[in-house]
């Protein structure tokens, strides 16, 4: 079976007045999460009204910083990133993936990957994401994509830490050659 061809993979940021694109696809990706979540943990739940919750969304039309993109494959909606500035593991940073989506048509075709290029191409900086350790398809796309998207070293720290229980990857892009 042939791919379906993408021609452009683009990043737009998300004005306050259209948030409800974001809290919609939150349900999308909180109910894919899910199935990676423990029984039992308080991760992969449902409120009493049927639908995800998401603490914090506020904070990306509040926070300088705090960034919040549509992923767009060839002008249609294909997913959200929500960058923020939280570390992870304490340290100075200029940002983090806090979420990232891909509507499930658009995977493995490399709408991701090209969406994380575009991403830290527009900006530079010291980077983490951070990978709940439950989620291991996930950690095996960041890997690759990082690495394809970066050029030097990308520090990996996989473990359990007071902020964070499972693996981050942290690099620098802000001298990448172009």
């Amino acid at each position: 079976m042939e791919l379906p061809l993408i021609d452009r993979v683009t990043l737009t940021p998300v004005p306050e007045s259209q948030r409800q694109i974001i809290t919609n696809l939150i349900q999308l990706y909180k109910y894919d999460f899910s199935e990676f979540a423990e029984v039992g943990s308080q991760y992969g739940e449902v409120g009493f009204d049927g639908r995800f919750t998401y603490e914090g969304l506020d904070s990306y039309w509040r926070e300088d910083g705090w960034i919040p993109l549509t992923v767009e494959a060839d002008g249609r909606l294909a997913g959200f990133v929500l960058v923020n500035q939280w570390s992870a593991l304490d340290r100075l940073l200029d940002h983090a993936v806090a979420e990232f989506f891909v509507l499930r048509k658009y995977r493995r075709i490399g709408v991701g990957s090209r969406a994380t290029r575009a991403l830290f191409e527009r900006w530079p900086g010291r980077w983490e994401v951070a990978v709940a350790r439950y989620n291991k398809p996930a950690l095996c796309f960041w890997r690759t994509a990082i690495r394809a998207a970066v050029d030097g070293s990308v520090e990996e720290y996989a473990g359990d830490f007071d902020r964070q229980i499972g693996t981050v990857l942290c690099f620098d892009n802000r001298t990448r050659e172009s």
